[in-house]
């Protein structure tokens, strides 16, 4: 269990650590490929949450999935790829917590996750926690819990 004084200092400056779904690269699940490649190329995103038409969470895509799904399928083949669907190479195992998430939770998931998707009980999707901010925070405690606390070898 994480103590309180962690909690705390972890959770300064903000408290959120997701980022809006406003503002995180997404692609739907009836997107073409063509569409996924040129989401992925243009946000710098190695992998992003795939959302069906009521903006649940469906899965992910990645530049690796579409490569690896289909034989002998180039990024180059705008033919081929703007037929095939996003829900067709889409991978279907998701990190989602619900946005009353912990935070041992969050850190569970980023252990094998660049990112956890945050959703509304509903499945509705409302952001992303990404592994960096996390990382950040915690690099933030690490130089700093010592002005905060007197800390003593027990």
């Amino acid at each position: 269990m994480i103590s309180k004084e962690i909690k705390d200092m972890f959770n300064q400056p903000t408290k959120n650590l997701m980022i809006a779904a406003s503002e995180v690269a997404i692609c739907h699940e009836e997107d073409s490929l063509l569409d996924a490649v040129l989401i992925l190329s243009s946000s710098g995103y190695q992998t992003i949450p795939v959302l069906d038409e009521q903006n649940h969470v469906r899965g992910l895509i990645s530049i690796s999935h579409i490569v690896s799904s289909f034989d002998k399928l180039s990024l180059f083949d705008e033919d081929k790829l703007s037929i095939i669907k996003v829900k067709e190479v889409m991978k279907q195992v998701v990190p989602i917590l619900f946005d009353n998430y912990n935070l041992e939770d969050v850190l569970r998931l980023l252990i094998d996750n660049n990112f956890v998707c945050i959703t509304h009980k509903n499945g509705y999707f409302l952001g992303i926690i990404p592994r960096k901010i996390v990382l950040e925070r915690f690099n933030h405690l690490a130089h700093n819990i010592s002005d905060i606390y007197k800390l003593e070898k027990k």
